[in-house]
This record gives structure tokens, sequence and C-alpha cells, in this order.
């Protein structure tokens, strides 16, 4: 699979983010990572609907957007509007069959599906949503807040996902989000993972497009090892 890296928008100068969105289009990422928070479901509020569309009026860039919200099955098609090209649900904000309608619908409008996975969740939760999305997104943190430690003891769940996708549904991606910078993108890697939020480690760089270029290096070199 192709290694794909997504900047977190969390980590950028949102006093300079137009400034931000063209360093990020100029150094190799494919998509941009934007984190929605509630205030009630992670305890940390970041931006809105409006800086989403806002952002997408300036970027060519698919817009990744992560709701760690409550009913964030409400608000489908203000993403849609927005600009939003995927959209992550957490797998514990919804019933089952509720979770399955709403991604089901997210398809229906064009757009990508994923389900997450916070750190206690296991990861057979988000094996009944594997036919109707195109990526789990393993947390190595605990969803909230920018710059946390990498949760190394996530990657067997991430081997398990991957093992699972391997015989169900292979085209299926992997993201990883948290604390992945180049001394921990190897081991997402060997565990299965391609796609790679990377706040810190892009957006705090002096030079983002030698930091996501040394990233996709070194998960390409794992990948192939």
């Amino acid at each position: 699979m192709e290694m794909k890296i997504a900047p977190s928008l969390l980590a950028a100068d949102f006093l300079h983010l137009e400034d931000e969105l063209r360093r990020a289009e100029a150094s190799g990422a494919v998509m941009l990572h934007c984190d929605v928070m509630d205030g009630v479901y992670v305890p940390n509020i970041s931006f809105g609907f409006d800086i989403i569309k806002q952002i997408h009026a300036v970027t060519d860039l698919p817009l990744d957007v992560h709701m760690m919200t409550v009913r964030a099955c409400d608000y489908i098609d203000t993403l849609k509007k927005a600009g939003a090209s995927s959209i992550t649900l957490h797998s514990d904000t919804l019933e089952p069959n509720e979770m399955i309608e709403t991604l089901k619908y997210i398809k229906s409008l064009g757009m990508n599906a994923a389900v997450s996975l916070k750190p206690k969740y296991p990861a057979s939760d988000v094996f009944p949503f594997v036919p109707y999305i195109d990526m789990v997104l393993v947390m190595t943190v605990e969803p909230g807040f920018g710059g946390q430690k990498f949760m190394a003891d996530m990657m067997p769940k991430v081997r398990e996902i991957r093992d699972y996708l391997d015989a169900n549904k292979p085209e299926c991606e992997i993201q990883v989000d948290g604390g992945v910078a180049p001394a921990t993108i190897a081991e997402c890697t060997r565990a299965g993972a391609n796609v790679f939020v990377v706040g810190t480690a892009a957006f705090k760089a002096d030079d983002m497009t030698e930091a996501v270029t040394k990233l996709i290096q070194t998960a390409e070199e794992a990948a192939a090892e």
C-alpha cells in the first residue's frame, strides 16, 4: 500500500493558517487531517464546520475529518457541504445499526468513511463495520490533545486489524494518529498501518517538506523489510 502522510491541522499556526496550508501542499502530504472536538466526547474544543469550509476553499488537498464528537451522525450533510472528503466516526459513539446506516450515508454522498478506536477498545469492535468503510483509525494516544506520547502497546491492535482486513477487505487502509514521528513511524508500518496523522513532527518542523519526505521514506523502508 502507498504510504500516506496526513498533517494534523491541530498543530498548525492558526494565525497564519493559509500559509500553513501552502506548506502542507508543498510537503508531499496527500491529505489534511481535521480534528473536530466538541468538549463533550473529548475534553477539548478545536474548530468547526466554518473553518473546514474556509480551508476547503483555499486548498485542493482532501480533507480527512476526524469527528471527536457525540452525535457526529447529525452533521454528515454539513460536513459534505463544508468540503470533507472523508469522515471518521468513533466506534463507541453510536449503536452498531445506527453506525452502519451512518457509514452507508457517508458513502452515498461520495465521501470515504472510517471508524476510529480509542486505546481502550479492542480491534474486534471495528470488525462489524469493515464492509462499509475505507479506513480504520487506531488512536495511538488518548484523543483530545496534540503532542502526546506515542502508545506502542497499540501496535498489536493494528496488527490484528491488518490481519482481519487482509482476509476480508485488503484494500481497506489503516490510519494511526498520535505521537507519529520518525522514531515511531516504522513501528506503525510494520504493524500494518499505511496512513499516518502527523502533527508536531510536520507543522513544527523547520522544514516541513524535508520532514514529510523523511517520514515517507522511513515508512517505505519499513514496509519493504
